[in-house]
């Protein structure tokens, strides 16, 4: 049973309401949330939905964590508030600050919104849309230079954005602080740097957003810990959560499971949710889209620090070998090349259609020894279109052979020192820190989202190039 002391509607159907909620402040007694919603729907906030009505869900959101006591005061100091990717979060947090620095004259000071996420590209997307709007407003200044981006209305009252460092906040007196993907900022810069910015407001409040994080994530473990435990004897932390129950033997696969987690479903989710089962890592799809906090999960397989390894100027030479892979939803390919120990990202375009004639021309141009594509999933169209094109060049992957060549690859990258280095790229760059594996019939593979599609032809590259014309006796075809 739900408390719902103002009477919000119940979810739409198919929605659900959160798995965790805080039970009533014993001091509320009212809240300012219909004020700040109907106040949101009045402004032209949001670029794609213009000043379109809220979800039900984010109407609940903003009720409980505006409630106040009987001098009008905000009862929640912090309000976490977590749920599954694109569920429409950046749009409230969008709210909630727009709203904040207009509050001058009913808390007595000005009102200073600080925003920080782990990248300020992050807060930068919650921001534009707010900023563009900002400009209509008579006397308002918008700053865009990066490191002094910000809205000051004409009493002087901010809602500014940074990087989440640790001297985010410092220097100010802040009333109001969001961190957004709060799972992957580091519990210091809100402990030490953060907070004690709030400490002299009128109705001081910070809001964590976030999904769910990882065993680093020790900002958002501690608080909700904290929460969880006062869930029925509120202080002040308000948890609001739609998330998967912590069951490792969750049955991944069942739609009503999915359906269970969300605060919003429809025909189009249900269709992101199956998609995202097909081509996420086990953890990646647990943690974005179910929202589950998964016990002694870390972050991504290889990370940062193995690029910093690995990342050279040099090129692949010698004998070439050239490899492809196509992402599970066909959106986009890769082609790779690899030689003398060093493989590089040649391309990578939408769709697949170009992938086999583009092999097939670069393998005729660099006298290539092989070309290796996986024969089955996704890049099973490219393998049979480039066996016509390519002949005996052509080593077509089984899935054994391709599991075996992820771990060869991981091996290579992170061995001390690496015996396999990677050319310079800002996408290859950016899949080595985020790929992640998925679990397959003998061992494992790279997850076929865009870190691991790049990963996959790299792979396929090296596994080409180093068994052209021969026979591996150790793989069962």
């Amino acid at each position: 049973m739900v408390d719902n002391p103002w009477g919000i509607p119940g979810p739409p159907d198919g929605a659900s309401w959160p798995r965790l909620m805080t039970a009533p402040h014993p001091r509320a007694t009212g809240t300012l949330g219909p004020e700040m919603l109907a106040w949101a729907q009045s402004q032209r906030l949001h670029l794609n939905r213009g000043s379109g009505a809220h979800r039900w869900w984010q109407e609940l959101a903003a009720t409980r964590a505006l409630e106040t006591d009987a001098d009008g005061r905000l009862v929640w100091r912090l309000v976490i508030l977590s749920g599954p990717r694109q569920i429409g979060k950046s749009w409230i947090e969008r709210e909630i600050c727009a709203w904040r620095i207009g509050q001058a004259r009913r808390w007595g000071e000005l009102q200073n919104v600080l925003h920080v996420a782990h990248k300020l590209i992050a807060a930068q997307e919650v921001f534009r849309p707010a900023a563009m709007w900002a400009t209509s407003l008579k006397g308002t200044r918008v700053r865009w230079a990066n490191g002094e981006q910000q809205i000051e209305l004409a009493d002087r009252s901010r809602w500014m954005i940074q990087a989440a460092t640790d001297g985010a906040g410092v220097a100010f007196s802040l009333q109001m602080a969001l961190i957004d993907e709060a799972w992957r900022v580091p519990r210091k810069v809100f402990d030490e740097a953060i907070e004690p910015t709030l400490a002299e407001a009128e109705s001081p409040q910070t809001w964590l957003v976030s999904t769910a994080g990882t065993a680093e994530s020790d900002l958002m473990i501690a608080n909700r810990a904290a929460a969880i435990a006062s869930l029925d004897d509120p202080g002040d932390v308000l948890l609001i959560e739609w998330s998967a129950p912590p069951d490792a033997d969750l049955d991944l696969d069942n739609p009503q499971v999915w359906q269970d987690c969300q605060p919003h479903w429809d025909e189009r989710r249900a269709e992101r949710l199956k998609t995202a089962r097909a081509m996420s890592a086990e953890r990646a799809f647990r943690q974005q889209w179910l929202n589950q906090w998964v016990p002694g999960v870390s972050g991504p397989l290889l990370g940062e620090e193995v690029w910093r390894k690995v990342a050279t100027r040099g090129s692949p030479g010698g004998d070439l070998a050239f490899g492809a892979a196509v992402r599970t939803d066909r959106q986009s390919a890769a082609i790779t090349a690899y030689g003398n120990g060093t493989a590089e990202l040649v391309e990578q375009h939408d769709g697949a259609g170009w992938v086999a004639p583009r092999l097939a021309e670069l393998a005729e141009r660099h006298h290539a020894i092989a070309v290796g594509v996986p024969r089955t999933g996704p890049s099973g169209t490219v393998a049979d279109e480039a066996s016509q094109l390519l002949g005996n060049l052509l080593v077509p992957l089984t899935t054994p052979q391709m599991e075996a060549a992820a771990g060869q690859v991981y091996d290579r990258l992170t061995t001390t020192p690496p015996v396999l280095r990677l050319r310079s790229h800002v996408t290859l760059g950016a899949a080595v820190a985020a790929a992640e594996r998925r679990p397959g019939t003998a061992g494992w593979s790279w997850a076929l989202d865009e870190a691991g599609m790049v990963l996959t032809a790299i792979s396929a590259a090296v596994w080409a190039g180093e068994h052209a014309n021969t026979e591996d006796p150790l793989i069962v075809v």
